[in-house]
């Protein structure tokens, strides 16, 4: 069984959207050495995913602005969340601010922005890519009378939509990683393990980045949702979560709905439900030795608090060393 020191702490620069790659870089650094999740957002200003496709300069560029950390700070994943999720929707005018145009617009920015990530993950020797790549229809959730369709509809639509983002993928040696969210073509384990099922040639390319988080604000256990994935979770987020339990509108910043559920907001771990010891020690018992990703989402504290707060729970929660057992 592991001990827990194949666990790698990391860090996704995400938080750091709107201040450019140099300056995002400079400022985490300060939390010392941790992977990277670099994301490639067109929204968040610090990469261009669209340049990633066929300008081998800028390539070079970004590579040689997080090269320059030294050794301590490697990329260890790319990631794209806003663009990818054009892929498969939804398509209408509130997912306009990322990329305007027609369905097959928005299907085609996304294909872009996803291969563009996969050359960026290439170039820069990352063999994981994280993309988020929305949902065609939420409401195959529910059955219909007399009608057959169901969620496998939307997972056949996934596969024939993203073929050339996976083709991408395997010449290039990358993972994909997926990441269950309701809005998400996975939005929990049932939806994520009968993808997988129905990888077909793809299932050396697909993987799981699960954040226990998104799946305690919908009612799943976070603790479970992590057990029994084996290789096929490479990376897990980090953030606590709170619940109103009242009735209203709760008071305060950060509240949001992910559907018929009471309003939640994410918080720096420690400062919400969540029992991150318990989930810690059930990723030491599952032998996970993938990245364990720092995520910023608390709008209640500065950023540099928030994810200090973070990784210190998170350090002082895995073993620094192999544990010696006991002696006596």
């Amino acid at each position: 069984m592991s001990d827990g020191t194949l666990i790698r702490l990391g860090l996704c620069l995400a938080a750091y959207g709107g201040l450019g790659l140099p300056a995002a870089l400079a400022e985490a650094a300060d939390h010392g050495p941790l992977c990277l999740d670099l994301p490639t957002d067109t929204t968040l200003g610090l990469v261009d995913a669209r340049r990633c496709v066929d300008d081998g300069e800028y390539r070079d560029e970004v590579a040689k602005a997080v090269t320059g950390l030294g050794n301590g700070w490697p990329v260890t994943c790319v990631s794209n969340s806003r663009d990818a999720q054009l892929l498969l929707g939804p398509h209408g005018p509130h997912t306009d601010p990322v990329s305007p145009g027609t369905a097959e617009d928005k299907r085609a920015h996304a294909v872009q922005c996803a291969v563009g990530s996969i050359r960026l993950a290439e170039r820069l020797g990352v063999t994981t890519v994280r993309l988020l790549v929305g949902c065609p229809d939420f409401a195959r959730w529910l059955s219909w009378w007399g009608s057959d369709v169901s969620w496998a509809d939307n997972i056949a639509e996934f596969f024939a939509r993203a073929e050339p983002v996976l083709r991408t993928a395997s010449e290039a040696g990358v993972t994909v990683l997926l990441e269950p969210h309701p809005k998400q073509i996975v939005y929990d384990r049932s939806s994520a393990e009968e993808l997988l099922r129905a990888a077909g040639r793809w299932s050396d390319v697909l993987a799981l980045c699960i954040d226990p988080a998104n799946l305690a604000a919908i009612g799943h256990d976070p603790v479970t949702a992590l057990t029994g994935w084996h290789a096929g979770l490479a990376a897990v987020h980090a953030k606590d979560l709170q619940r109103w339990p009242g009735p209203g509108k709760p008071p305060g910043r950060g509240w949001s709905r992910y559907g018929p559920q009471p309003p939640i907001r994410f918080r720096a771990l420690g400062l919400g439900a969540l029992d991150w010891s318990l989930i810690v020690s059930t990723l030491i018992d599952e032998c996970f030795s993938g990245v364990l990703y720092a995520e910023h989402e608390d709008v209640l504290l500065p950023r540099r608090q928030s994810i200090g707060q973070t990784l210190k729970v998170l350090r002082d929660l895995l073993p620094a060393d192999a544990s010696e057992g006991r002696t006596w």
